[in-house]
Protein backbone atom coordinates (compact mmCIF):
# COMPACT_ATOMS: atom_id res chain seq x y z
CA UNK A 1 0.00 0.00 0.00
CA UNK A 2 2.72 2.12 0.82
CA UNK A 3 4.34 1.72 -2.39
CA UNK A 4 1.25 2.97 -4.56
CA UNK A 5 0.95 5.52 -2.66
CA UNK A 6 4.77 6.70 -3.56
CA UNK A 7 4.29 5.75 -7.15
CA UNK A 8 1.07 8.01 -7.30
CA UNK A 9 3.50 11.01 -5.83
CA UNK A 10 5.94 9.93 -8.39
CA UNK A 11 3.66 10.21 -11.03
CA UNK A 12 1.99 13.38 -9.99
CA UNK A 13 5.31 15.22 -9.76
CA UNK A 14 6.37 14.03 -13.31
CA UNK A 15 3.66 15.45 -14.55
CA UNK A 16 4.43 18.84 -12.80
CA UNK A 17 8.09 18.29 -14.05
CA UNK A 18 7.58 17.72 -17.10
CA UNK A 19 7.19 14.42 -19.11
CA UNK A 20 7.65 10.73 -17.84
CA UNK A 21 9.07 8.15 -19.67
CA UNK A 22 6.97 6.99 -22.92
CA UNK A 23 5.15 10.78 -23.11
CA UNK A 24 6.54 13.06 -25.79
CA UNK A 25 7.38 16.28 -24.86
CA UNK A 26 5.90 19.56 -27.46
CA UNK A 27 6.39 23.12 -28.05
CA UNK A 28 2.64 23.35 -27.77
CA UNK A 29 1.16 21.70 -24.99
CA UNK A 30 -2.60 21.70 -25.93
CA UNK A 31 -2.12 21.43 -29.58
CA UNK A 32 -3.16 18.21 -30.31
CA UNK A 33 -6.22 17.59 -28.38
CA UNK A 34 -7.16 21.00 -30.15
CA UNK A 35 -6.90 20.11 -33.48
CA UNK A 36 -8.37 16.61 -32.58
CA UNK A 37 -11.59 19.27 -31.20
CA UNK A 38 -11.76 20.81 -34.61
CA UNK A 39 -13.89 17.83 -36.23
CA UNK A 40 -16.27 17.19 -33.16
CA UNK A 41 -16.60 20.47 -32.52
CA UNK A 42 -17.99 20.63 -37.08
CA UNK A 43 -19.78 17.43 -36.50
CA UNK A 44 -21.51 19.01 -33.33
CA UNK A 45 -22.41 22.14 -34.86
CA UNK A 46 -24.29 20.15 -37.87
CA UNK A 47 -25.70 18.21 -35.62
CA UNK A 48 -27.26 21.31 -33.88
CA UNK A 49 -28.02 23.04 -37.03
CA UNK A 50 -30.02 19.24 -38.72
CA UNK A 51 -31.97 19.41 -35.07
CA UNK A 52 -32.80 23.29 -35.45
CA UNK A 53 -34.25 22.55 -38.77
CA UNK A 54 -36.06 19.33 -37.52
CA UNK A 55 -37.61 21.50 -34.75
CA UNK A 56 -38.39 24.27 -36.78
CA UNK A 57 -39.86 21.80 -39.31
CA UNK A 58 -41.75 20.09 -35.94
CA UNK A 59 -43.10 23.76 -34.71
CA UNK A 60 -44.51 24.25 -38.59
CA UNK A 61 -46.18 20.94 -38.59
CA UNK A 62 -47.92 21.32 -35.39
CA UNK A 63 -49.11 24.66 -35.68
CA UNK A 64 -50.40 23.51 -39.05
CA UNK A 65 -51.99 20.29 -37.51
CA UNK A 66 -53.58 22.91 -34.85
CA UNK A 67 -55.26 25.14 -37.75
CA UNK A 68 -56.12 22.10 -39.13
CA UNK A 69 -58.00 20.61 -35.77
CA UNK A 70 -59.61 23.83 -35.49
CA UNK A 71 -61.16 24.17 -38.86
CA UNK A 72 -62.51 20.52 -38.58
CA UNK A 73 -63.67 21.49 -34.59
CA UNK A 74 -65.52 24.49 -36.57
CA UNK A 75 -66.85 22.73 -39.29
CA UNK A 76 -68.03 20.19 -37.00
CA UNK A 77 -69.83 22.00 -35.18
CA UNK A 78 -71.43 24.13 -37.87
CA UNK A 79 -73.17 20.47 -38.67
CA UNK A 80 -73.46 18.87 -35.58
CA UNK A 81 -77.15 19.99 -35.05
CA UNK A 82 -78.07 18.56 -38.92
CA UNK A 83 -79.71 15.37 -37.39
CA UNK A 84 -82.19 17.61 -34.97
CA UNK A 85 -82.77 20.34 -37.48
CA UNK A 86 -83.34 17.78 -40.20
CA UNK A 87 -85.90 16.25 -37.72
CA UNK A 88 -87.53 19.91 -36.85
CA UNK A 89 -87.93 20.07 -40.90
CA UNK A 90 -91.37 17.57 -40.34
CA UNK A 91 -92.68 20.32 -37.60
CA UNK A 92 -92.42 23.17 -39.87
CA UNK A 93 -93.64 21.28 -42.87
CA UNK A 94 -96.89 20.42 -40.45
CA UNK A 95 -97.16 24.09 -39.74
CA UNK A 96 -96.70 24.82 -43.36
CA UNK A 97 -99.32 22.60 -44.10
CA UNK A 98 -102.02 23.14 -41.07
CA UNK A 99 -101.68 26.77 -41.84
CA UNK A 100 -102.65 26.32 -45.68
CA UNK A 101 -105.66 25.03 -44.88
CA UNK A 102 -107.60 27.33 -42.70
CA UNK A 103 -110.89 28.17 -43.34
CA UNK A 104 -111.48 31.87 -43.51
CA UNK A 105 -113.91 32.25 -41.04
CA UNK A 106 -111.02 31.36 -38.52
CA UNK A 107 -108.49 33.55 -39.96
CA UNK A 108 -107.51 36.53 -38.06
CA UNK A 109 -108.81 34.23 -34.59
CA UNK A 110 -106.04 34.18 -31.60
CA UNK A 111 -105.86 30.93 -31.84
CA UNK A 112 -104.75 31.16 -35.88
CA UNK A 113 -102.52 34.04 -35.01
CA UNK A 114 -100.47 31.74 -32.02
CA UNK A 115 -99.83 29.22 -34.52
CA UNK A 116 -98.67 31.91 -37.03
CA UNK A 117 -96.35 33.17 -33.78
CA UNK A 118 -95.07 29.97 -32.88
CA UNK A 119 -94.19 28.66 -37.28
CA UNK A 120 -92.18 32.38 -37.78
CA UNK A 121 -90.56 31.91 -34.45
CA UNK A 122 -89.28 28.44 -34.95
CA UNK A 123 -88.15 29.34 -38.78
CA UNK A 124 -86.31 32.62 -37.25
CA UNK A 125 -84.43 29.99 -34.63
CA UNK A 126 -83.73 27.66 -37.41
CA UNK A 127 -82.59 30.49 -39.92
CA UNK A 128 -80.43 31.67 -36.83
CA UNK A 129 -78.56 28.25 -36.88
CA UNK A 130 -78.12 28.51 -40.52
CA UNK A 131 -81.11 26.66 -42.16
CA UNK A 132 -82.56 28.40 -45.30
CA UNK A 133 -85.04 27.01 -47.90
CA UNK A 134 -83.18 25.89 -51.53
CA UNK A 135 -85.56 27.43 -53.82
CA UNK A 136 -87.15 24.85 -56.73
CA UNK A 137 -89.95 26.10 -59.00
CA UNK A 138 -88.84 26.84 -62.31
CA UNK A 139 -84.92 25.49 -61.85
CA UNK A 140 -83.24 22.67 -63.79
CA UNK A 141 -83.24 19.63 -62.33
CA UNK A 142 -80.27 19.13 -59.79
CA UNK A 143 -80.07 15.80 -58.97
CA UNK A 144 -77.90 17.24 -55.19
CA UNK A 145 -80.62 19.07 -54.44
CA UNK A 146 -84.04 17.25 -55.85
CA UNK A 147 -85.69 14.33 -55.75
CA UNK A 148 -88.21 13.44 -58.54
CA UNK A 149 -90.82 11.72 -57.70
CA UNK A 150 -92.80 12.07 -61.13
CA UNK A 151 -91.77 13.36 -64.88
CA UNK A 152 -94.73 15.01 -66.79
CA UNK A 153 -95.57 16.44 -70.03
CA UNK A 154 -95.41 20.00 -69.83
CA UNK A 155 -95.06 23.66 -72.08
CA UNK A 156 -91.78 23.92 -69.54
CA UNK A 157 -88.08 23.15 -71.15
CA UNK A 158 -87.21 19.44 -70.15
CA UNK A 159 -85.40 18.61 -67.16
CA UNK A 160 -87.67 21.83 -65.34
CA UNK A 161 -88.91 21.49 -61.83
CA UNK A 162 -92.86 22.93 -62.25
CA UNK A 163 -94.12 21.23 -59.15
CA UNK A 164 -92.47 20.88 -55.28
CA UNK A 165 -93.79 18.19 -53.09
CA UNK A 166 -91.83 18.76 -50.59
CA UNK A 167 -89.19 22.28 -50.02
CA UNK A 168 -85.39 21.68 -49.80
CA UNK A 169 -83.43 22.77 -47.10
CA UNK A 170 -79.63 23.96 -46.86
CA UNK A 171 -77.94 24.48 -43.60
CA UNK A 172 -75.10 27.10 -44.46
CA UNK A 173 -73.60 25.70 -47.52
CA UNK A 174 -74.80 22.06 -47.41
CA UNK A 175 -78.26 20.43 -48.33
CA UNK A 176 -79.48 18.56 -45.71
CA UNK A 177 -82.85 17.69 -47.07
CA UNK A 178 -83.21 17.56 -50.89
CA UNK A 179 -86.91 19.06 -52.57
CA UNK A 180 -89.63 16.06 -53.33
CA UNK A 181 -90.21 17.21 -57.11
CA UNK A 182 -91.69 16.76 -60.30
CA UNK A 183 -89.79 17.98 -63.43
CA UNK A 184 -91.11 18.41 -67.05
CA UNK A 185 -90.25 15.87 -69.88
CA UNK A 186 -90.98 18.36 -72.28
CA UNK A 187 -93.56 19.49 -74.39
CA UNK A 188 -96.71 16.51 -75.23
CA UNK A 189 -96.24 17.71 -79.00
CA UNK A 190 -92.78 16.83 -79.00
CA UNK A 191 -93.61 13.20 -77.57
CA UNK A 192 -96.85 12.46 -79.77
CA UNK A 193 -94.59 13.26 -82.76
CA UNK A 194 -91.69 10.45 -81.62
CA UNK A 195 -94.34 8.03 -81.13
CA UNK A 196 -96.40 8.87 -84.55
Amino acid sequence: MRRAEELLEERQRGRQNGPSEGEVATDEPNAEPARAEEPARARTEDRAAELTNDLKRLAADFANYRKRNEAERTEFAKFAKADLIAKLLDVLDGYDRALATIPDDLRGTAWVEGMWLIERKLRAILEAEGLSPVESLGQPFDPYQHEAVAHVPSEQPEGTVIQEHQKAYRLHDKVIRPALVTVSSGSEKKENNSNG
